[in-house]
């Protein structure tokens, strides 16, 4: 029979057995074989896919009962070469020894996130009650997907455990607000200097003036990912890609900070 989907955004098609498995067509049909077969016998959780976003167990699943339906498996989670969120906090964290398994629990705990942007210990343990491990313990997927959660609900996708990360993100949530009073009484002082292409901001009703025009034109969406993220006591340097109301922007920034307020400011983007 031809077998009809959407596989990780895409439309494919396959000839299969009328009576073959989901795993089977993934693996054998689409080549797509980050999808695992271990028990056989549903008990691994090996083989979990999102069939139109709920996790399934694709060897307890004819082919045939996904015609026309939307499929993701483990190579569908990461975007243009960027892993995601969860793929991040299992890489940071260990989280896989042989890695087996590693692809339907990545995939469980998408489930999981999709539907809980917050669980604690207890949830994910349950969600994680499908997926059997004989190497990692259980302790660092856990560890991995507790990253993922604080990822998953930073404003720009970085786990903010040191002060100048804290800052940097509070710094960015005051922009996605359009809050600039709160951003310049807060984050910089009465004589802090900005340099961008747009010239030199002096003090805080120009620095004020300058984040107002920005802010009036350009509504930050999203910050797609935060990179070389680089820190001392009383600086920061980082690269962020940003989505905005005027398209998608690479920002470079330098900060010195002085009594917790930036002195000087260097930014740019392109």
């Amino acid at each position: 029979m031809q077998l009809s989907v959407i596989v990780n955004g895409q439309p494919r098609s396959a000839e299969v057995d009328p009576e073959a498995l989901l795993v089977e067509a993934l693996r054998e049909g689409f080549q797509l074989t980050g999808t695992k077969v271990g028990c056989d016998t549903s008990q691994c959780g090996s083989c979990c896919v999102l069939v139109d976003g709920v996790s399934v167990k694709s060897c307890t699943l004819l082919a045939a009962q996904a015609e026309g339906r939307e499929v993701t498996t483990v190579e569908g989670l990461a975007d243009h070469g960027r892993l995601s969120a969860l793929q991040q906090g299992f890489w940071d964290e260990f989280g896989l020894q042989c890695g087996f398994c590693t692809p339907g629990m990545l995939m469980s705990m998408s489930d999981l996130l999709s539907r809980n942007r917050h669980p604690d210990d207890h949830e994910i343990r349950s969600w994680l009650d499908g997926n059997l491990c004989r190497c990692t313990g259980y302790q660092n997927v856990v560890k991995a997907v507790q990253r993922a959660v604080k990822l998953v609900n930073s404003p720009v996708h970085i786990v903010a455990d040191t002060p100048m990360k804290q800052f940097y993100e509070e710094q960015v949530q005051f922009l996605m607000d359009k809050d600039v009073d709160g951003l310049v009484s807060k984050h910089y002082h009465d004589d802090a200097v900005i340099v961008s292409h747009a010239g030199i901001a002096r003090g805080r009703d120009q620095v004020r003036a300058r984040f107002g025009t920005f802010l009036h034109w350009v509504t930050i969406e999203e910050v797609l990912s935060t990179d070389n993220f680089t820190e001392t006591d009383n600086t920061l340097m980082f690269e962020a890609t940003i989505k905005s109301s005027m398209g998608v922007v690479k920002t470079y920034d330098a900060m010195l900070l002085e009594a917790g307020r930036v002195k000087l400011q260097f930014t740019g983007s392109r």
